[in-house]
């Protein structure tokens, strides 16, 4: 039966799987970017199960009927990271957010030296550069984080 799998022909939907399965792995450093591009050739390329599995050899996950399955560990092992992960979820900043932390960081002290300096009252720019990155800020937390599993 497992050779009769590795015969059926792939869907596209199957090759998005195994590129967001590809891109997870490079999220968590276990492939480089020349291997991410290697491997999403080959996923593209792919005509059958077997060669899509082929992609996934040398990592922790498998592909099981186009979905990702566990390692070999019991539940209890990664319910804890997982469990820690949400309650800490709060508490981490996406990158877009520290993206704004360092912006407002920069400019408003700039502002600041300038308004000092110059002795005149200037309209608050670092306003327009902070409106732009809290816009996209929010705009990515509505519409969720592709990265989070």
């Amino acid at each position: 039966m497992n050779d009769d799998r590795g015969r059926l022909r792939i869907s596209n939907a199957d090759r998005d799987g195994a590129i967001e399965q590809l891109q997870k792995a490079l999220d968590e450093g276990r492939i480089d970017l020349a291997e991410f591009d290697e491997r999403s050739k080959t996923a593209y390329e792919a005509k059958t199960n077997a060669e899509l599995d082929l992609i996934f050899a040398d990592l922790p996950t498998a592909r099981a009927d186009g979905k990702a399955v566990q390692r070999a560990e019991t539940a209890a092992e990664d319910a804890e990271p997982v469990a820690a992960a949400e309650a800490d979820e709060g508490l981490r900043f996406s990158g877009m957010m520290r993206a704004l932390i360092w912006v407002a960081c920069t400019t408003v002290p700039i502002w600041l030296f300038v308004m000092i300096d110059t002795g005149e009252t200037q309209g608050f720019w670092p306003l327009w550069p902070l409106i732009s990155l809290g816009g996209i800020a929010v705009a990515q937390r509505l519409a969720g984080d592709r990265k989070r599993a």
